[in-house]
């Protein structure tokens, strides 16, 4: 199962997101044919990277990438885990991983809300270390937490303030890039008059 960017108003089911195998001369592996369930001697082809395994004479992966079904290449390589296909893939949207490339360059990108890769690695980095802090001084990691929130608030109020200057730049734009409805971005955002 790949990932699916769910927002019907979009229309991008188009773009189904995966990880890719990558062998160790840095290609896509030929598909693999594997036994359709209940149908005794039919196959079909099969790209799913955990199938590369080097097991019974089949390719060993020596990484993976994101892909999409339009055809869409990360340039980004990732370790592969075959007994943990979680930590391969990534579901953690503030982790670079091959699922955050997908939705942050690739379906950003379509929707115009890429978030530079320099961003989301600080970001990344920010709440591993938070996390770390808060198993030797839990009390340091609620300040540091706190900080990042207010911080992150008034960050997000001037972006959208800067956002609604541009006239190109709608509501809907907006409650798109925050995951809510037009309605929803415009009660909370609209009234605050200040700017960065």
């Amino acid at each position: 199962m790949g990932w699916i960017h769910d927002v019907p108003e979009d229309n991008l089911y188009d773009h189904e997101g995966y990880c890719v195998a990558l062998l160790t001369t840095g290609k896509e592996p030929e598909p693999i044919q594997v036994p359709v369930p209940h149908r005794e001697g039919v196959t079909t082809p099969n790209s799913a990277w955990w199938l590369y395994d080097g097991k019974e004479g089949r390719p060993l992966a020596a990484a993976v990438k994101a892909g999409c079904a339009c055809g869409w290449r990360s340039e980004l390589f990732f370790p592969i885990d075959f007994a943990d296909h979680e930590k391969t893939e990534g579901d953690d949207p503030y982790l670079v991983s091959p699922y955050s490339t997908w939705r942050n360059e690739h379906i950003g990108a379509l929707l115009g809300t890429a978030v530079p890769e320099e961003v989301i690695e600080l970001t990344g980095r920010l709440s591993m270390l938070i996390a770390e802090l808060s198993k030797t001084r839990p009390l340091a990691a609620v300040e540091a937490a706190d900080q990042l929130e207010r911080v992150g608030r008034s960050r997000l109020q001037t972006a959208v303030t800067l956002a609604r200057e541009r006239s190109d730049v709608s509501w809907d734009a907006i409650g798109k890039a925050l995951g809510v409805s037009r309605q929803a971005a415009h009660q909370r955002f609209s009234k605050v008059p200040f700017k960065g």
